[in-house]
């Protein structure tokens, strides 16, 4: 395993669980990831399992010790995962409604947890919950830059090919969601005070917010390609 591979697997650990971890030890073919020593078993399989799960993700072998990780070489399976996980975020992402719908489900929740908060509060809470959402890849792929993803097995090169394909369409359309929050959480706050969270409130910041964002949304470069994974 390169020192390279290691510096990633590092970046993905410091983000997921700072706290929690050794530093990233290269050995013959793997990199170590030791999981800080805790009193708390349970939370330090809780930490490892989110560790684990996101450097599954990536697309590599990962075997789980009870104190430490071991990532490898790439995995088909875990490759073929990353795939699905991406087209299904960019099928999502086809339509804008999907961001307004994702907002007013977050603002129900704040209010039903948080009754004592105002509707600015609400709104602006339930506006960073999912603009959160749309932070996700950009992050994840920020911490890939550098990485060498050629192989010489052509079903691995295949799914890393098409993962590199997905992740040039997710980029956009993360932005523009982003946007889509942006704007989705400004018009309640002018809708809120005025009709309150009716069903005709729903309707109408459904409509503008479609009507706002009509033919913005970028046309992927394999749009055939969508449904498969």
């Amino acid at each position: 395993m390169s020192p390279d591979l290691a510096q990633v697997v590092a970046r993905i650990c410091a983000r997921v669980a700072p706290d929690a971890l050794a530093p990233v030890q290269v050995l013959s073919g793997y990199a170590r990831v030791g999981l800080a020593t805790s009193s708390d078993r349970r939370q330090r399989w809780v930490t490892g399992y989110r560790v684990q799960r996101e450097l599954m993700l990536v697309g590599w072998r990962v075997r789980a010790r009870p104190d430490h990780l071991l990532v490898g070489r790439w995995c088909s399976v875990n490759l073929a995962h990353r795939v699905q996980t991406l087209t299904a975020a960019v099928q999502a992402m086809q339509e804008v409604t999907f961001t307004v719908e994702a907002v007013l489900a977050a603002l129900a929740r704040h209010h039903s947890a948080h009754r004592d908060a105002t509707t600015t509060e609400a709104i602006t809470a339930a506006g960073a919950e999912v603009a959160a959402w749309y932070q996700r890849w950009p992050t994840r792929l920020t911490e890939l830059e550098g990485l060498d993803r050629e192989v010489n097995k052509p079903l691995t090169q295949q799914l890393l090919t098409r993962s590199q394909e997905l992740e040039r369409q997710i980029l956009p359309l993360c932005t523009l969601h982003s946007r889509v929050v942006t704007h989705t959480t400004a018009a309640l706050g002018d809708l809120l005070p005025r009709s309150g969270r009716s069903s005709e409130t729903r309707t109408h910041l459904l409509q503008t917010i479609g009507e706002h964002f009509a033919g913005s949304l970028p046309i992927p470069s394999n749009p055939a390609a969508l449904g498969d994974g």
